[in-house]
């Protein structure tokens, strides 16, 4: 084999071991922006407080990669409602779009909704 070939066959080699290098940073930055955005969810349906005036709600959370979601949050009509559902929702389709790139597994079991809200300690509560 001449030097050529060579030196043809450890550039491929370096490129292919860069290339996946590259997709692993991606997808733990993708990953990064799952959480952060998971937890500013969280945070908004933390702060929301009830006291028998408002409208109570939950709302599916997540995107299972057999379908579905990972969990129910309840909230109420003491935050902005609308920005709320709208991250909900941004989260759902990122979550889903990141489990097709990536392959991710997970496990099928189906998470049943809630049976109800109820207003405990000034908070909403989902009732199981």
């Amino acid at each position: 084999m001449n030097t050529f070939n060579l030196k043809l066959i450890c550039i491929l080699i370096c490129c292919c071991v860069l290339t996946l290098a590259c997709k692993k940073d991606d997808q733990a930055s993708e990953q990064k922006k799952l959480e952060k955005m998971y937890a500013e969810i969280q945070a908004m349906a933390e702060t929301s407080t009830c006291n028998g005036n408002q409208e109570l709600k939950y709302i599916a959370v997540g995107s299972k990669a057999c379908g579905g979601p990972f969990a129910y949050l309840a909230y109420s009509a003491s935050i902005d409602m609308y920005s709320f559902e709208r991250l909900v929702a941004q989260y759902n389709q990122y979550q889903g779009n990141y489990n097709k790139k990536w392959n991710v597994a997970s496990d099928c079991t189906f998470l049943m909704p809630p049976k109800g809200i109820t207003c405990e300690n000034g908070k909403p509560k989902l009732v199981r």
